[in-house]
């Protein structure tokens, strides 16, 4: 009888060994799933502050060079302004 109890045991030792192995692979798999999401995350935020740059830039240019007059781009900005906040794009706070 203590040899039964024994092998039901181990069996109950290897099912929670093999519950452990596959919550590791879990994890593991999510944090390789968080990681890329992340440095995608990065490399869009990156992006929008490269296009914000190149963007003001152009702005800057075609004011100063008569070819757009300053007014339409305050025009442009109030239009921006004035969206309704669930049309917006939600900036990233810094906390």
């Amino acid at each position: 009888m203590l040899l039964l109890g024994n092998i039901g045991q181990q069996l109950d030792i290897d099912d929670v060994e093999d519950d452990v192995a596959r919550l590791r692979a879990r994890l593991s798999s999510q944090q390789t799933t968080d990681s890329s999401q992340d440095e995608a995350l990065l490399t869009l935020r990156r992006e929008i502050t490269d296009l914000k740059l190149v963007v003001g830039e152009l702005t800057r240019l075609l004011v100063a060079g008569g070819t757009l007059p300053a007014e339409a781009i305050e025009r442009l900005v109030r239009g921006v302004d004035a969206r309704p906040e669930s049309s917006k794009v939600p900036s990233k706070s810094t906390s």
